[in-house]
């Protein structure tokens, strides 16, 4: 594992993180202001009472403000990682880090070109999302490696009878080219896969396995394979933001219990996207909160209070991308156990708590925003039992992380100072 840190990708990726760590934290804190604090139905909102002492036109304006704070750091910052991705990864070769940083990122701008239906091209799903990071850092990875294949070195060879500039300029024209014109390719097959929408098909398909009707095994598989894409950077069924997975069951089991006032067995009661949000949800994907906790306990060291300090008001709020992303998180092969193994055991826990009608299944409308810790307590309206069951869970899942968190701090105290 100590081998792993020290290969190209793995130090191309830990600076790359470093590099978009402020952009992405300062992007967490603009969501988690703007979905559970400006916004009317989200969860600080009702608890301030900002209808009674505020204006819908202030408010409005905030969350614009916030909107757009949001879309050039979260939203760009799959283009920051692009070009620090390919700088670093063309550096440990010894090929020029600066034409490699501007290809990748006029390869990642390329693949997001979509053509519309009024005929223009729109930059499209890869520049507003923080779930595509994973296709960013690929893309400066296979950059970085193309000019390491076709390119030439970043110094001057002695024998080469041309000026600094005209050797850079030739020197990356080849890489440039290979690497753009791969690009025109693939940005072809993804506009195909738009226009036949794959992608909508495919969480389609999601959709149907993790709804009500399906076994409760399948359910968790989706939501392991949410946790995966996760881990990786990219969105999720459950992370879309397009989908409403389980609308109509959640619908049917709250009609049933308004009508017998909270008693009997519901028609679902084991649906995916519930269970998820309920009981393997608590910070984010992966259960963060319980990682932030597992890192304070675990570490006397100041860098890392200072970033558990930074990141633990939106943690708390589900916004966890800061953390995922200082610590980090994203493509560590650590932390990959714990982040699929323990929200499986929370939600055997909680369909098995369900089965023994112990509480309800949480299908009462909650606020946006609304702390994952809380969202079984709001969603099976004050339900003390599934408050209860939460804490307990959370406190497991603490200890479950702790090994993994402390062996990742001494593998970290084992790298180059100057890495």
């Amino acid at each position: 594992m100590a081998a792993l840190h020290h290969r190209t990708f793995t130090r191309a990726l830990r600076r790359t993180l470093v590099v978009i760590f402020p952009f992405v934290l300062v992007g967490a804190v603009s969501q988690w202001l703007q979905d559970s604090l400006l916004n009317p139905s989200g969860f600080l909102y009702g608890v301030l009472a900002l209808d009674a002492w505020t204006t819908p036109g202030v408010m409005q304006v905030l969350s614009s403000n916030l909107m757009a704070l949001r879309a050039v750091t979260l939203g760009m910052v799959g283009l920051a990682a692009a070009f620090a991705m390919a700088k670093y990864t063309a550096r440990s070769y010894q090929r020029d880090e600066q034409m490699a940083g501007l290809t990748a990122l006029s390869a990642y701008l390329l693949l997001a070109l979509r053509h519309g239906n009024n005929g223009r091209f729109n930059l499209d799903w890869m520049l507003t999302s923080y779930g595509t990071l994973l296709l960013a850092l690929l893309v400066g990875y296979l950059v970085g490696r193309a000019f390491r294949r076709w390119g030439q070195p970043a110094y001057l060879p002695r024998e080469v009878a041309l000026s600094e500039i005209f050797y850079r300029m030739f020197a990356a024209l080849r890489p440039i080219l290979i690497v753009l014109t791969i690009s025109l390719v693939c940005q072809g097959l993804l506009n195909l896969a738009s226009y036949y929408s794959l992608l909508s098909q495919f969480y389609g398909s999601l959709q149907g396995i993790g709804n009500g009707n399906q076994p409760v095994w399948l359910k968790f598989a989706v939501i392991c394979l949410t946790n995966i894409l996760a881990w990786g950077g990219l969105n999720g069924p459950y992370y879309n933001g397009q989908l409403d997975l389980d609308g109509s069951q959640v619908a049917a089991d709250l009609n049933y219990l308004l009508t017998h006032h909270g008693q009997g067995d519901l028609p679902y009661p084991y649906l995916a996207s519930v269970l998820q949000k309920a009981f393997a949800n608590f910070g984010g994907p992966g259960l963060t909160l319980a990682l932030l906790i597992a890192l304070i306990l675990a570490t006397n060291q100041r860098d890392y209070h200072r970033l558990v300090r930074t990141n633990l008001v939106p943690v708390l709020f589900n916004s966890d991308y800061g953390l995922a992303v200082g610590l980090p998180v994203l493509l560590n092969p650590l932390y990959l156990i714990p982040f699929l193994g323990l929200p499986l055991l929370n939600l055997a826990v909680a369909s098995g708590l369900l089965a023994l009608h112990l509480f309800p299944t949480p299908v009462y409308p909650v606020p946006t925003g609304t702390p994952g810790i809380l969202y079984a307590f709001f969603g099976t309206n004050g339900n003390w039992w599934a408050l209860l069951t939460s804490l307990v869970l959370l406190a497991v899942d603490v200890v479950g992380y702790l090994p993994f968190v402390k062996l990742a701090l001494r593998l970290n105290d084992q790298l180059p100072a100057t890495d």
